[in-house]
């Protein structure tokens, strides 16, 4: 099933709170995700962590840069494993 994400919104700690169309509420610690660095150093900067977009019709967000992550990925907590998510109904 897709789903999609209606609000992201950024949070203290490089955290996002991400709203899916169906109410579930998904808040996602990118911290591992940048200390890879590489082409993920610019999100390290809250100038442009806090520029987070949702993508069209909601199936991604993205990051100046072309740095884009999946809605389903995100919400399911799986290709991103060292992403710590919790989910709130």
């Amino acid at each position: 099933m897709f789903h999609a994400i209606v609000s992201a919104e950024p949070l203290p700690g490089f955290r996002l709170r991400l709203t899916y169309e169906d109410g579930r509420i998904v808040e996602a610690d990118f911290k591992p995700v940048i200390a890879r660095g590489g082409v993920f150093e610019p999100m390290s900067r809250p100038e442009v962590f806090d520029q987070v977009k949702i993508g069209e019709h909601g199936r991604y967000i993205e990051w100046p840069g072309e740095l884009d992550f999946c809605a389903d990925a995100l919400r399911e907590n799986d290709v991103y494993a060292d992403m710590a998510t919790t989910a709130a109904h």
